[in-house]
Formats: C-alpha cells, sequence, structure tokens
C-alpha cells in the first residue's frame, strides 16, 4: 500500500470499525501479529489526528517503512 494524501483520505473516512480492520490487515500484511495491535477508542482516535496532521515527507517515510516491513516479513534490522 502507497500512503499518500488520498490513501489518508479515504481511511479517514472510514468508521473507527472499518478503520481497526485496515490497520490490522497491513501489520498482518507486514508480517507482524494482529494479536500485538491493541485498537481502542482513544488510540483510533490518536490515530485519526496523526494522520490528520501528517505531511506529504511523514507519509512518504511511513509508506517506505511500510514497504521494508512487508519485503523483510515484519523482521526488524
Amino acid at each position: 500500500m502507497t500512503l499518500d494524501r488520498n490513501a489518508v483520505n479515504k481511511l479517514l473516512a472510514l468508521n473507527d470499525k472499518q478503520l481497526a480492520l485496515v490497520i490490522k490487515k497491513l501489520t498482518s500484511e507486514a508480517g507482524i501479529d494482529p494479536a500485538l495491535i491493541q485498537i481502542t477508542p482513544s488510540n483510533i482516535q490518536a490515530l485519526r489526528a496523526a494522520l490528520s496532521m501528517a505531511t506529504d515527507e511523514d507519509l512518504a517515510r511511513a509508506s517506505e517503512q511500510l514497504t521494508k516491513l512487508q519485503k523483510d516479513g515484519g523482521r526488524h534490522g
């Protein structure tokens, strides 16, 4: 998934349950155990705030990191 402004706007348009499902799916695809991701009403709102304030540079960096995680199967290093 490429994180750009259009993708962020689509994510922000989702309801909390849909956004949580997308997050779980992305983490799973990146090789991270989705059970380790605890999504609560307060942190979903924090995520929305962070996405809303993210610059294009932030999104490019996050997209690169996500791509690297997907290629590495979630391994760090």
